[in-house]
């Protein structure tokens, strides 16, 4: 995984997990030690109430650019991962990792 990782660091993508399985933050704590000192690079939050992820039946990949709009969404069942080249290839043609680089350069 962490060479994936890295895949998305290097075009200044962030990645975040967010956990719809964890009822507690002590259920959560057993996820992060089960990688024995090898955790993710990567954040991994809980949504505990699943306020945020109720309205979702299955686990689900989202392509969301820096405006927070969603770019593109990659569907996959629970326990399925999405496969990583589809997304960092959408990324790459959607030129959302330029997307930074543009918005810093002043209006001329």
């Amino acid at each position: 995984m962490q060479n994936t990782y890295d895949k998305f660091t290097a075009r200044n993508t962030i990645v975040i997990a967010v956990s719809q399985e964890d009822t507690d933050l002590e259920s959560h704590a057993k996820f992060f030690k089960a990688f024995k000192g090898n955790t993710p690079a990567f954040d991994i939050v809980a949504d505990l109430d699943r306020e945020k992820t109720k309205k979702y039946d299955r686990t689900t990949t989202y392509l969301i650019d820096t405006n927070g709009i969603v770019r593109e969404i990659f569907p996959a069942t629970v326990r399925m991962r999405p496969d990583w080249r589809a997304v960092l290839n959408k990324i790459d043609e959607l030129q959302l990792n330029k997307q930074k680089e543009t918005e810093k350069k002043p209006d001329a």
